[in-house]
């Protein structure tokens, strides 16, 4: 492939995420934001827990922030993993799905819904069955898996969805490292040392 053709490819497409996180800069709901963050604050301090879950490519975002929650301090778990601990009323479970119809988050959400414990979900489709079933509904723009074979853009399939929240969700990591007092020294010494 001609060097010029892949270069501009790139850098269309490095522009084209950066202006996606810009425009959900400009939309994110700030007031929700900042009941998940008051969320997470009580969370923390009545040494509560935060799961959080999603499938696919929002799995992984889900695990970075499950993580970013960890390095503050906060008791953190991504679901799945043979560690889960159990889920109770007092929790509060961050599920991340675009289109808010994808099967396993569905049944967690379900499943905490029985429970009654706190349910967030980050999605494109507020008014999806999770969205229904969420005590918040933060919405992030972006391309989801239902109109991502419709929907043309220079970045793959779900990707303006999941850098959107993956970006969105380290704000809300930063926003936290400020309210809570961390320090990125704090954070080095809970970095994971065998890895």
């Amino acid at each position: 492939m001609e060097k010029n053709k892949i270069y501009d490819r790139l850098k269309k497409t490095l522009i084209e995420i950066a202006n996606q996180i810009n425009i959900n800069s400009d939309t994110i709901d700030f007031d929700k934001i900042l009941e998940l963050v008051n969320l997470i604050f009580t969370i923390k301090s009545e040494n509560n827990k935060v799961f959080v879950y999603g499938a696919g490519r929002s799995g992984f975002i889900g695990r970075c922030f499950a993580q970013r929650l960890m390095h503050l301090d906060i008791n953190s778990c991504f679901i799945s993993d043979a560690v889960t601990p159990r889920y109770t009323k007092k929790d509060l479970l961050i599920l991340i799905s675009g289109s808010g119809e994808t099967a396993s988050p569905v049944a967690i959400a379900k499943n905490a819904n029985e429970i009654g414990g706190k349910i967030i979900l980050f999605t494109t489709k507020p008014d999806s069955s999770i969205g229904k079933l969420s005590d918040i509904v933060i919405e992030v723009i972006g391309k989801s898996k239902d109109v991502a074979i419709t929907k043309e853009s220079l970045a793959p399939y779900t990707s303006l969805f999941d850098i959107s929240t993956l970006s969105v969700l380290d704000a809300i990591g930063s926003v936290l490292m400020n309210v809570l007092n961390v320090s990125e020294t704090d954070i080095d010494k809970r970095h994971a040392s065998i890895e």
